[in-house]
């Protein structure tokens, strides 16, 4: 009978640390993406994660704002250029110089105007990090 409830009590305590785990579900990424506007959003992400995406269509005489509604932590976003003449075969600089960064907190934002092309969107989580970022190409004179 002791073995019968202590194997009863390990079996419960399995299963309870199964659905801890499942609480502490860590995501990070992009949710949406239409080439004018992209969602990043974070569930526990953890500190340090990042990636890299594309592409993000600037037009003449657009502007790029990014703005971040975060529960918690802070979410660096960085705008890169795209190379050109980028081909299906070579894989784009990853590493390049951000044109815009934003470290943002919640109800941060950052914003400014860009030449017309293609931008990949860097972001990494410099605290552990939850809620969204999106980033809008808008007209610069609005």
């Amino acid at each position: 009978m002791k073995r019968v409830k202590a194997l009863a009590l390990v079996l419960v305590l399995a299963l309870s640390a199964l659905m801890f785990a499942g609480c502490g579900k860590s995501e990070f990424g992009v949710t949406g993406n239409t080439g004018k506007q992209m969602t990043i959003s974070a569930e526990n992400a953890a500190k340090d994660a990042s990636f890299v995406v594309g592409t993000l269509e600037v037009e003449e005489g657009e502007k790029v704002v990014m703005s971040a509604e975060l529960e918690k932590g802070e979410i660096r976003v960085e705008i890169i250029a795209s190379p050109e003449g980028q081909s299906d075969d070579t894989l784009p600089d990853f590493e390049g110089e951000p044109i815009l960064t934003g470290n943002l907190n919640d109800g941060e934002s950052a914003s400014a105007t860009m030449a017309a092309g293609s931008y990949m969107v860097r972001a990494t989580c410099l605290e552990k990090a939850t809620g969204v970022v999106t980033i809008d190409v808008q007209p610069a004179d609005g």
